[in-house]
């Protein structure tokens, strides 16, 4: 086994796969965002799926980007809460 040429050890040796914390992910994004408000839900899809700057959800929504950044701050906080408790500060 030591003797083959271009054979590591490493080779034998399982890495991370980030492909299993995408799909851990995917299943469990929609419970935690079942703990924001509609706002907050509605702000978080047009921030990252509708790839919009907060000026534009504020425009949106009707209040300044300023609050958008606060209201995207909490929504955000919460989140983490949900999808890893164990590295949200106490």
């Amino acid at each position: 086994m030591g003797d083959t040429p271009g054979f590591e050890l490493s080779d034998l040796l399982g890495s991370d796969d980030s492909g299993y914390e995408l799909a851990e992910l995917r299943v469990t994004m929609p419970t935690a965002m079942a703990h924001l408000t509609e706002r907050e839900q509605r702000i978080i899809a047009l921030r990252f799926y509708g790839n919009q700057t907060q000026a534009q959800i504020a425009a949106q929504i009707g209040v300044s980007q300023m609050q958008i950044s606060r209201l995207l701050t909490g929504a955000l906080a919460k989140l983490r809460e949900h999808l890893a408790p164990d590295l949200t500060p106490s």
